[in-house]
């Protein structure tokens, strides 16, 4: 696992209203759409009603979908019902929320719709920004790619949409073509396990392909993977669903693959307690997830029209290791914090002594205080490195490996926690007024 999988959330109305169609504007006939990869995520600035979003280009839903508003007359929403929905949880079988046909989305002035079906999520509380660093607003997938060719570039960080008639077929000459399933706006695929060197290989295995999920694979039958009696897990973090926090096994598969040609081997894959799929598997026939961290080892073209998906190498991507958060600590932000900031100030002076000049440099340091972001210490995995080591939930984290947290974004401290080659990692925290040190251990868990 590149990132850890902050959030998930799975929405699944039983209704669909109006038209819902995207369209190219008429001087465009490629959009090419800029996103932010966060956290594995890729996340489009998006238009509604006027008002700018963030919103996480999500192949897992087909309906575009809000998630707590904390102003929802803003929008200026039209004829809003009230919904049930049905998602990622243990507690609830449904969740209250809102429906509101005949909206206005538009994506760069490049691409529009002027009679949007949304749907919003009230009955539920998120607090995605405080794991991922940015403000998210919502969702939205299926609907944006059903009527286009798009091609997703993680190099470039940009999402391009073709008219069918418009796209050159010679494009995909150095692509490999898979087929896929639609089923109520979602992308299906077949995929291969194999869990050991020894073991057999465990086909036709059913996963969404969901560009919302940032890590690389879920499964929630386990007694299709089969993981022999001996296999190492341990107990890990997956994000957040309707009713909290989401947890269940990780484990390290030998190989995972669509074929002979495209094959990855030690993926790190995730197995949730199947309490928290109980509503997804009782009405949906698949084995599980693939995620943007498989994916974005890839340039890939979704078509749904013909149901195929062509993938090619990102050669430097496709050749990096799956890595896995060893320290078993996750971050968050929790509001602000003053720290002292050192600025050096340089002066320079010139005298004269006879006929010679002279430059004098005269450094000095002036310090203040800023307000940043403070970041806290949210989940700890029992008997991780991070919990022997005597870190707590709800240590403000100051620095990791003498290096100040307030320099770097949330996704970016999160990378530091993959060990690579080092054998431990140095955290500085603050906890009730004491300046504390610890020493992570990297103990190859996995």
């Amino acid at each position: 696992m590149r990132y850890n999988k902050f959030w998930i959330l799975w929405c699944l109305p039983f209704w669909v209203l109006g038209q819902n169609k995207f369209e190219l504007t008429q001087k465009t006939e490629v959009a090419d759409i800029p996103f932010e990869l966060v956290n594995n995520l890729i996340i489009l600035k998006v238009e509604v009603n006027g008002m700018d979003l963030n919103m996480v280009f999500d192949t897992g839903v087909k309906q575009t979908l809000l998630i707590n508003l904390k102003s929802v007359d803003s929008l200026k929403l039209k004829k809003i019902e009230k919904r049930l929905f049905t998602g990622i949880g243990k507690e609830h079988n449904f969740v209250e929320g809102l429906s509101s046909p005949h909206n206005k989305i538009n994506l760069q002035n490049q691409i529009y719709n002027t009679d949007a079906l949304i749907y919003i999520i009230t009955g539920a509380d998120f607090h995605f920004s405080e794991n991922i660093g940015i403000n998210i607003n919502g969702l939205i997938g299926g609907d944006l790619v059903k009527d286009f060719i798009v091609q997703v570039d993680y190099k470039r960080k940009r999402l391009h949409f073709y008219k069918h008639k418009n796209f050159n077929q010679r494009f995909l000459r150095r692509y490999r073509k898979y087929p896929i399933q639609i089923i109520r706006g979602q992308p299906y695929i077949y995929t291969y396990v194999q869990t050991t060197k020894k073991s057999q290989h465990v086909d036709s295995l059913k996963l969404l392909i969901d560009t919302g999920n940032s890590d690389a694979l879920w499964f929630f039958n386990r007694y299709k993977i089969k993981l022999p009696k001996n296999q190492k897990t341990v107990t890990d973090y997956f994000g957040l669903g309707f009713s909290g926090e989401i947890t269940g096994d990780r484990a390290k598969i030998y190989k995972f693959g669509l074929d002979k040609k495209i094959r990855f081997k030690h993926v790190y894959i995730g197995l949730p307690d199947s309490i928290y799929f109980k509503n997804i598997i009782k009405n949906h026939a698949f084995d599980g997830l693939l995620g943007n961290e498989v994916l974005r080892r890839f340039f890939v073209i979704f078509d749904y029209r013909n149901q195929a998906i062509y993938l090619k190498k990102y050669r430097k991507s496709y050749r990096e290791q799956f890595l896995f958060n060893d320290t078993g600590m996750y971050l968050a932000y929790d509001g602000k914090i003053p720290v002292k900031v050192k600025k050096l100030i340089t002066n320079f002076e010139s005298k004269s002594e006879g006929k010679t000049i002279n430059i004098y440099q005269e450094n000095t340091y002036l310090y203040h205080y800023q307000m940043v972001d403070r970041i806290i210490i949210n989940y700890i995995r029992k008997d991780s490195p991070a919990d022997r080591a005597g870190l707590m939930v709800g240590d403000i984290l100051l620095k990791i490996n003498s290096k100040d947290v307030y320099q770097y974004r949330l996704d970016e401290l999160e990378k530091r926690f993959f060990y690579h080659n080092q054998k431990h990692l140095e955290f500085t925290v603050k906890r009730k007024g004491l300046i504390l040190t610890f020493k992570v251990y990297n103990t190859n868990q996995l």
